[in-house]
């Protein structure tokens, strides 16, 4: 999918060849997590054929979408569901998906039975090995914290949104639920596209440039910061990462192996805020994507 912010140089999507170079060079350098979606535009089909006789153990990670039209029919929410799953399978060209996550996770999906049912059903027949969802903010995660279903949580979390970090992070390892993050680079904000981001969210871009005048002792990027602000935390699973060329994912591979940021530095990062929240959340910016 193209991915940024609209009328930037850098909102575009890789071409095919250059797609399935980058999931060639993510095993060749020891990645062995794949997140994907039935919703990201050709990604599946993409990442069945890029790893279609890679010998690597990797962990397939997809999303299902819950039709909230249909929530209260559950014959058709039970085919709709089944459906996707099976249009996963094809398109990765896999018999079995390691995660199948709820997409958009919400308290109603997590009230509906039906939902549970049609997913059960699914990984008795082994078509799925495990259950997470994936959601925004911090009261869904803290409620799917309740499902024991649920095997694991992708949640948004970077050096400017640490939402998670008070509750749903020590929540999780209590249940021993893994924690996937996601926007670690906030869209590009957190990168050195930062100059590149749109006006009315000034107040977004000022602040991870304040937080990179913090840290510039430590990290030669704002990327990096990002990056390793995210592995600074024992609770976190994996960072899930989006990169449009083989040398986005080296440099991102290169920061990753620095490490953690040192603990003083981290507690400083966490310092800064922004007095609206709802500035770093891209489900209010989509005018802008």
């Amino acid at each position: 999918m193209d991915y940024g912010f609209r009328g930037s140089a850098h909102y575009c999507r890789p071409d095919t060849h250059e797609a399935t170079r980058i999931v060639h060079r993510a095993l060749d350098l020891g990645i062995n997590l794949i997140d994907t979606a039935r919703g990201y535009g050709t990604s599946e089909e993409l990442i069945g054929k890029a790893l279609r006789n890679r010998p690597e153990d990797v962990v397939v990670a997809s999303k299902v979408a819950i039709p909230a039209e249909i929530a209260d029919e559950p014959k058709r929410l039970r085919e709709a569901i089944l459906r996707s799953i099976e249009a996963s399978l094809t398109a990765l060209q896999l018999e079995t998906i390691d995660l199948m996550q709820i997409h958009n996770l919400t308290h109603a999906i997590l009230r509906n039975d039906a939902v549970w049912r049609t997913l059960e059903d699914a990984h008795k027949a082994g078509k799925l090995r495990f259950l997470g969802g994936s959601s925004y903010g911090e009261e869904v995660p803290l409620a799917a914290l309740g499902n024991d279903r649920i095997r694991s949580l992708q949640v948004p979390f970077n050096a400017l949104d640490r939402r998670a970090m008070p509750r749903v992070f020590p929540g999780a390892v209590q249940k021993r639920v893994g924690i996937l993050v996601r926007s670690a680079f906030l869209r590009g904000v957190l990168t050195n596209q930062v100059n590149s981001v749109p006006e009315r969210l000034a107040l977004v871009r000022d602040a991870a440039l304040r937080i990179f005048v913090q840290a510039r002792q430590t990290v030669q990027s704002l990327s990096e910061m990002a990056l390793r602000f995210c592995l600074s935390f024992d609770e976190v699973s994996a960072v899930i990462i989006g990169v449009r060329s083989t040398q986005e994912l080296e440099c991102n591979v290169a920061d990753a192996e620095k490490g953690s940021l040192p603990p003083e530095q981290v507690n400083q990062l966490c310092q800064v805020s922004i007095p609206d929240e709802r500035l770093l959340d891209p489900q209010n910016w989509q005018d802008l994507i």
